[in-house]
């Protein structure tokens, strides 16, 4: 019987079903020590944050698959798992929706102070509803930076909420943003000149790392609120916290953080206006049940010679 280790439990649904032709553990220690050990007679590793490096694919003798627990593959060496010829599987659209959701209720928080009075009458202060700071998200732009499935989910959400859309992605075109509806930005620098909100869907590469730094921080509103649901490297903490302090910007939710966990003794993280949630945009119960799901389907098909559907290297293995 083949076995499938799970670096650290996910939602069930998937590992029971898994279980009913497979053997499946759960890696006493995510420390890579004992994955290294415990990796060695596996034909599937599941991983969600731990990385899975050379070290880790060479020392299971028996790989036939990797699969995240998620859809980003920064923390798995996919170059090195493509020369030898293992799928990296990962939920596909899982969880998209989940973190359009996600998104669009952090700036309705932010906007409508909501954690800030919350606060305030937890501590029996009735006069803070003179305080003021709530706005509106009607009639304003949400910026969206990275127009995937998730940037056009979040699209359709907040037209709901009477708010005008403007989309930069230089991969895609103007015909191509506006066939959604949406205002087409050229540059980052039009849409951040323009945005009263900004959203961060773009995938870390070297071209994004920093994305969003002190040059592009000039361009916002200092009205302007920041929501990056991507990845932490996108945004320069340190510039951050200077425009956030200094009052060059109004406001941020971050979800995606530098290292992970996140170091809190850094400034930024006891700013009150910034709100922090621990990289869970993507993790409903539903999301967790039906990304767990899908990795086992991934699992199942490389492990019975299908192709499968969700697979970061798809292309180079594949071909198609």
């Amino acid at each position: 019987m083949k076995k499938i280790l799970y670096v650290q439990a996910i939602h069930p649904a998937g590992m029971d079903l898994l279980r009913e032709k497979y053997e499946v553990a759960v890696a006493k220690s995510p420390d890579k020590e004992e994955v290294l050990k415990e990796v060695k007679d596996a034909s599937a590793i599941v991983s969600r944050l731990s990385v899975i490096d050379r070290d880790i694919i060479d020392a299971a003798e028996k790989l036939e698959a990797i699969a995240k627990n998620g859809v980003g593959v920064d923390n798995i060496d996919v170059a090195y798992a493509t020369e030898k010829g293992i799928p990296v599987l990962t939920t596909g659209q899982a969880n998209l929706w989940s973190a359009a959701e996600h998104t669009v209720f952090a700036m309705g928080a932010l906007l409508k102070r909501i954690t800030y009075y919350d606060a305030r009458m937890r501590e029996g202060n009735w006069k803070s509803r003179d305080d003021g700071g709530v706005f509106d998200a009607a009639g304003k732009t949400f910026g969206i930076v990275g127009f995937g499935r998730i940037g056009r989910d979040v699209a359709g959400i907040v037209k709901a909420f009477r708010m005008k859309v403007m989309a930069y992605d230089p991969y895609l075109s103007r015909e191509a943003v506006e066939r959604e509806g949406c205002l087409f930005a050229a540059s980052l620098e039009e849409l951040c000149r323009n945005a009263d909100v900004i959203s961060l869907h773009v995938p870390l590469t070297a071209e994004n790392r920093h994305l969003i730094n002190a040059q592009s921080l000039s361009w916002m509103k200092p009205t302007a609120l920041l929501l990056n649901f991507s990845r932490g490297l996108v945004v320069d903490s340190d510039a951050l916290y200077g425009a956030l302090s200094e009052g060059r910007l109004a406001g941020a939710a971050l979800d995606a953080h530098v290292p992970e966990p996140p170091d809190f003794s850094h400034p930024l993280y006891q700013l009150e206006n910034v709100l922090l949630s621990p990289h869970i945009a993507g993790n409903s119960v539903d999301a967790l049940r039906r990304m767990s799901l899908k990795l086992a389907e991934g699992i199942d098909d490389v492990l019975c010679g299908r192709v499968p559907d969700s697979c970061a290297n798809k292309k180079e293995l594949y071909g198609g």
